[in-house]
């Protein structure tokens, strides 16, 4: 799965750093994109590290909200655990890969 990562100059609403389409919804926040449910937004202002940190926690947020079903609390709570294995987001075979890892949810 491909994202387009949009950098944003100040945060989003309620003061979050990273932003995907299923997450918005659950907060009912706007978000307009040509394709929103490729894309995520990200607050450019803070370190590097935290900036890949947040796109890998976006990008496994949204693969559980859309593809798992989870509400937004659960897969919020998965995916900060992803960002603990420095591991960039699999672009393809997700599950094999996150099993691999042995990323259990």
């Amino acid at each position: 799965m491909k994202y387009t990562i949009n950098y944003k100059n100040k945060k989003m609403k309620y003061g979050f750093i990273g932003m995907n389409k299923f997450a918005s919804d659950a907060h009912d926040m706007e978000y307009k994109h040509k394709h929103p449910e490729h894309t995520i937004e990200v607050y450019k202002k803070v370190p590097k590290k935290v900036r890949l940190d947040t796109i890998h926690h976006e990008e496994m947020e949204e693969y559980l909200m859309k593809n798992r079903h989870f509400s937004y609390h659960k897969a919020h709570a998965i995916a900060l655990r992803f960002e603990k294995l420095n591991k960039p987001f699999p672009k393809k075979n997700i599950k094999a890969i996150l099993k691999k890892w042995e990323f259990e949810y």
